[in-house]
């Protein structure tokens, strides 16, 4: 069972948030900031992940070889990630080097000083992220696909940004960037493992609860019409890689959890449906799988392959044909019960791991402003019916509303 979670805003506004586990012996813990790229326009876009590496170059008290040393020595782990509705520094520690990582971690967020010199190198070590990432056909077709659905806005840019916009930042950029958008109204500390709430508290309130309570508002552009229809990029690759998919819904919807299930029953394991009836049945393609991507107002449905250029008409007809089935056949019991258990398992499963148990927290926190308990999570899940998957996938896969993107080998 999930244990309770606890919930502290200090003066500053910066929000505290724990769950405490009594049968471990470690901590996840991190600081999350509320920015990413959906705080980003065009011409600055990849800064909060040029930001979330910067962090870990240098602070006032520490070297970059400090940060990493001070929790490593002591048998833990440090990391960190950018979305595009956070920035997220964490670490995994044992129990008794939880407020040492703290510190370490309040250190990289509130101390960071982004040396001249070390923005220079850390330009060309992200210029090969960004190569990598071009020389990954998935990733090229998956920006691309995001672009395309998002033309012109946060939603659509790639969170790496591109070399051009990487090779422009300054530490003008970047400090600009931090004082607007790091502020203590958009701050998260969290913690789930071995620990007191109110220690806990007590501990981030020293480090972090200095300065007034600043909240930079959000301020999301407005969405633009998906274009084209139909694109084709041609890349010197072995593959044919193709994605159709379409505006869906929001992370908000009370219909979320069907759209889950409705996701699982396409392409939860090696049973489902695009998975056993396609791959397996055609040989077509090795990967093959629905996805859904959720933002505050909108969100994305979409479905990937990677196949030979012979076989793409083919999948495109197969794969609508597993949509369609959806919204006219009502799924019998026995698959939906099985798609229910695999998700009920890997909910459960996950939270075995207390940094799943932190993300799955402070995720819940930001997107709907609690935290839903497992069993409540459970009974949502074990609710959905036969008729809320046809309903929901006759609203959803309505071809004329989906738009698709192939990328393929040159001259083929």
């Amino acid at each position: 069972m999930l244990s309770l979670y606890h919930k502290t805003v200090l003066k500053n506004g910066i929000t505290i948030l724990t769950q405490p586990v009594d049968y471990v012996r470690s901590v996840a813990l991190g600081i999350f900031v509320e920015t990413g790229v959906n705080d980003e326009d065009a011409s600055i876009n990849g800064i909060a992940h040029f930001i979330e590496h910067m962090s870990f170059k240098a602070t006032k008290n520490r070297s970059a070889y400090d940060i990493v040393e001070d929790i490593e020595s002591k048998g833990g782990h440090i990391n960190a990630y950018t979305s595009r509705e956070m920035t997220a520094y964490y670490a995994r520690v044992l129990d008794s080097e939880l407020y040492s990582a703290l510190e370490v971690l309040s250190d990289i967020v509130l101390n960071s000083t982004y040396p001249r010199k070390e923005i220079e190198r850390e330009k060309t070590v992200i210029a090969e992220e960004i190569r990598d990432s071009l020389d990954t056909p998935q990733d090229v077709a998956n920006d691309a696909f995001a672009a395309q659905m998002f033309p012109a806005h946060p939603y659509g840019y790639p969170i790496l940004g591109s070399l051009e916009t990487v090779r422009s930042f300054s530490s003008g950029t970047i400090r600009d960037f931090v004082d607007r958008f790091y502020a203590p109204g958009r701050i998260i500390v969290a913690a789930a493992g071995a620990l007191d709430h109110q220690k806990f508290v007590e501990e981030a309130t020293t480090l972090m609860g200095g300065d007034k309570s600043v909240t930079s508002p959000h301020s999301i552009p407005p969405i633009t019409d998906p274009t084209p229809k139909e694109l084709v990029i041609e890349r010197d690759i072995a593959q044919c890689h193709y994605i159709i998919g379409r505006r869906a819904l929001a992370y908000g919807d009370e219909r979320r959890y069907s759209y889950m299930i409705l996701n699982a029953i396409l392409s939860a394991g090696m049973s489902s449906r695009l998975f056993h009836n396609i791959r397996e049945r055609y040989g077509f393609a090795y990967t093959i799988y629905s996805f859904i991507d959720a933002f505050k107002d909108t969100g994305l449905f979409g479905v990937y392959t990677a196949t030979d250029r012979k076989h793409v008409k083919k999948l495109h007809d197969l794969v609508w044909a597993e949509l369609n089935k959806l919204k006219d056949i009502d799924i019998s019991e026995i698959e939906l019960n099985k798609v229910k258990a695999q998700a009920k398992g890997s909910m459960v499963m996950g939270l075995e791991s207390m940094h799943n148990r932190l993300e799955r927290m402070v995720q819940q926190h930001i997107r709907y402003g609690e935290v839903i308990g497992i069993d409540e999570s459970l009974r949502r899940i074990e609710a959905v019916t036969p008729d809320d998957i046809r309903i929901l996938a006759n609203e959803l896969f309505d071809e004329s509303a989906f738009h698709s993107l192939l990328l393929k080998p040159k001259g083929k």
